[in-house]
C-alpha cells in the first residue's frame, strides 16, 4: 500500500509539473516577444499567490509561486490587475509597452497563444515520428462502441444498458465504431430503438427509449454514456516530412474541434462540458498513468484549449487585452484607467466564482460519478 501512495504522489507531482510547464511556456511567449521589441519585463511568475522560489536575472525577477494554475509576465507600461506589483505600469519611456506601435503590442499580447499552439504542433510532430497512439479523439473510427461509465438518470441507465456492453447493432443495422453509434443515436431523439449488445460473451437485444437534448431548437438523441477506452495501438513511426504533415493536420483537427466545443457551449449557455482546475489535474494524472505518449497528447490538448480560452475577449484573458489595445489604436487614446480597473475586477470576481462552481462540479465528477 505504501509504495502505491508514493507512486500516486509522484503522478500528482508530475501532473502539476506538466500544467506548470504549459503555463510557463505560455508566459514565455509573452516574455520573448516583449524582449524582441525591447519592452521591460519587471517580473515573470509561474503560478500565483505567495512566492516559493525567486531569482533576479537581469532586469526580471523570476519566481515560482504557490498556486500552479496561473502565471504572468509583468510588462512595463501595461496595467493589469494581478500581474505583479505593477510599479512600472505607467512608464512611458522607450522601453514601455505603452509607446510601442500597434503591431508590436499585438504580437506581445498574442505571444502566449502563439507559443501554446506551437507547442501542440511540435508534440504531435514528435509523436508521429516516435509512433502515435491511436487515441479515440484522433482515431474514433477505430474505437469499438463499448460502454464505460453510465450517467445516472440517463436513458442508458433507465433501460438496462450496462458498463462493458458492446453495441453491435441498432434497430438490426450493424454499427462498427463509436462514430457510427453516436450518429445513429443522434438521429433517434425520444424514440424507441432496439440495441443489440454483446454482454458476457453473448448477444442480446435491449429496447431503449433514447433520450434527447435541444440543440439549435432541434432535438438530438443522446444515450448518456461514456465510451470505454480499450487497448491503445501505436501507428508505425513516420519519416520527418510525413510526421510534419500528419502532425499539422492532427493539431488543426483538434483546434477546430475545440473551437466547435467552445462555440456550442457559449451558444447554449451551458458549462456542463467544461472541466475546472481539479478535473484538468485529475485527467493529466490519468494520462501519466497511461504512459508518456498519452501524457504528451493530453498536454497538447490542454495547450490548445489554453490558447483558445485566451482568445475570449475578457480583460483578464489575452483576448481582452488585445481588444482593449485594438480599441485604443482605433480611437487613438487610452481607455481611462478607472474604467479598465472596474472591468478587470468584475471579470476577476466572475472567473473566481466560475472556478469555484467548476471545482465543485469536478469533485462530483471525480469522486461521486
Amino acid at each position: 500500500m505504501f509504495p502505491d501512495v508514493i507512486k500516486n504522489f509522484i503522478f500528482i507531482f508530475i501532473g502539476i509539473l506538466g500544467i506548470g510547464f504549459l503555463i510557463g511556456f505560455h508566459e514565455l511567449g509573452h516574455f520573448l516577444f516583449a524582449k524582441l521589441f525591447k519592452v521591460s519585463t519587471p517580473s515573470f511568475s509561474i503560478g500565483m499567490g505567495p512566492k516559493l522560489l525567486q531569482k533576479k536575472i537581469g532586469e526580471t525577477n523570476f519566481s515560482i509561486s504557490a498556486l500552479p494554475l496561473g502565471g504572468y509576465v509583468e510588462i512595463a507600461g501595461m496595467a493589469e490587475v494581478g500581474q505583479g506589483e505593477q510599479k512600472e505600469a505607467k512608464r512611458k519611456d522607450k522601453y514601455s509597452f505603452a509607446v510601442k506601435p500597434y503591431y508590436q503590442k499585438l504580437l506581445i499580447l498574442s505571444g502566449g497563444i502563439i507559443f501554446n499552439l506551437i507547442l501542440a504542433y511540435v508534440i504531435f510532430i514528435f509523436l508521429f515520428m516516435a509512433g502515435m497512439p491511436k487515441t479515440p479523439i484522433l482515431y474514433p473510427e477505430d474505437v469499438s462502441a463499448v460502454i464505460g461509465n453510465i450517467v445516472p438518470g440517463s436513458a442508458a441507465e433507465k433501460f438496462n444498458l450496462k458498463s462493458n456492453d458492446k453495441i453491435i447493432a441498432i434497430n438490426k443495422i450493424p454499427v462498427n465504431n463509436v462514430i457510427e453509434v453516436s450518429k445513429k443515436i443522434q438521429e433517434l431523439p425520444d424514440q424507441k430503438a432496439i440495441f443489440t449488445v454483446e454482454r458476457d460473451g453473448a448477444q442480446q437485444d435491449v429496447e431503449v427509449q433514447v433520450g434527447y437534448k435541444d440543440v439549435d431548437q432541434q432535438k438530438v438523441g443522446m444515450l448518456g454514456v461514456d465510451w470505454a477506452q480499450g487497448e491503445i495501438k501505436l501507428l508505425p513511426a513516420y519519416s520527418f516530412i510525413e510526421s510534419v504533415k500528419h502532425g499539422i493536420s492532427s493539431t488543426n483537427k483538434i483546434i477546430l474541434l475545440t473551437f466547435s466545443a467552445f462555440g456550442s457551449m457559449f451558444k447554449q449557455k451551458k458549462f456542463e462540458g467544461i472541466g475546472g482546475p481539479l478535473l484538468v489535474i485529475s485527467e493529466t494524472i490519468k494520462g501519466i498513468k497511461k504512459g508518456f505518449k498519452i501524457f504528451l497528447i493530453l498536454l497538447a490538448f490542454i495547450s490548445i484549449n489554453l490558447a483558445i480560452l485566451n482568445l475570449i475577449p475578457l480583460p483578464i484573458m489575452d483576448g481582452g487585452q488585445i481588444l482593449f489595445t485594438t480599441i485604443e489604436a482605433i480611437i487613438r487614446k487610452q481607455i481611462p484607467e478607472n474604467i479598465r480597473l472596474v472591468i478587470h475586477y468584475i471579470c476577476w470576481i466572475g472567473i473566481i466564482l466560475l472556478a469555484i462552481y467548476l471545482s465543485i462540479a469536478d469533485i462530483r465528477r471525480i469522486f461521486f460519478k
